[in-house]
């Protein structure tokens, strides 16, 4: 059986989406190491808020009471070898989208609470097995500071022992994946080389269950300097509103 790898884009620009971007190369370079894979984009899918009622504790435990997409997505998850949660930064931590999505796995989790090695406390899980996961997040600021909130939500997820995370991407600069035919050359071929590292890290992920440091490193080389982005992306507010007055 070929290694299943399931990528769920939690930006609601779907298609058109910097999260899009990162995740196409990945899932291309997984593909080509022979694994079977889906991106799934989440503001295509009916997923509700959760109403707090524990229904999926209580009444029928394990499965929720809202009749929507969900519960076919967590189908998905679970019958994958991979996950990958992806989110473009907002508010300084993730869309609505995405975090309506997470909430809505509290079905794989009992009421019961139990401490973690490190002495905190969570719910007992309903499943004993969860597929190896990777995390992508973009920003549209220069720098590493916005990513500071998700890298701390991330750093939970690994001590809960849940899922075993095997790689993890913080982009800045993610409005630089856009349109480049217009762009500097040293811009074009970074993105170029993003890509390919992308690509590297989809195949090293089926061939070896893992991601080297080289191609984590490549991962988060610059795109382009601070003030060059900055410049740039102010220029390209400047014409769009010119434009619209």
């Amino acid at each position: 059986m070929p290694v299943r790898i399931t990528a769920f884009n939690g930006s609601p620009r779907g298609r058109n989406s910097n999260s899009h971007r990162i995740i196409e190369p990945l899932l291309q370079g997984a593909r080509e190491a022979g694994a079977q894979t889906e991106e799934v984009f989440l503001i295509e899918r009916d997923v509700k808020q959760c109403r707090g009622c524990f229904a999926c504790w209580g009444v029928t435990p394990g499965q929720c009471v809202i009749k929507d997409d969900m519960a076919g997505l967590i189908d998905i998850y679970l019958e994958s070898d991979y996950v990958g949660l992806a989110t473009p930064v907002y508010g300084m931590l993730m869309t609505g989208l995405f975090k309506n999505f997470t909430d809505r796995f509290l079905p794989l989790a009992t009421p019961h609470i139990h401490r973690n090695d490190d002495g905190s406390f969570y719910h007992e899980g309903r499943v004993r097995h969860f597929p190896k996961q990777f995390f992508i997040a973009n920003s549209g600021f220069p720098g590493g500071h916005n990513f500071e909130l998700l890298k701390a939500y991330q750093e939970i997820a690994k001590q809960s022992g849940a899922s075993d995370i095997v790689l993890e991407i913080y982009r800045n600069c993610g409005e630089a994946l856009g349109e480049t035919s217009d762009r500097h050359p040293d811009l074009i071929r970074n993105i170029a080389a993003f890509n390919e590292a992308l690509k590297q890290a989809g195949r090293e992920m089926v061939t070896t269950g893992a991601v080297s440091r080289d191609t984590v490193d490549r991962l988060h080389m610059p795109l382009i300097g601070d003030e060059e982005y900055m410049t740039l992306a102010n220029r390209e507010w400047d014409e769009m509103l010119g434009e619209s007055q």
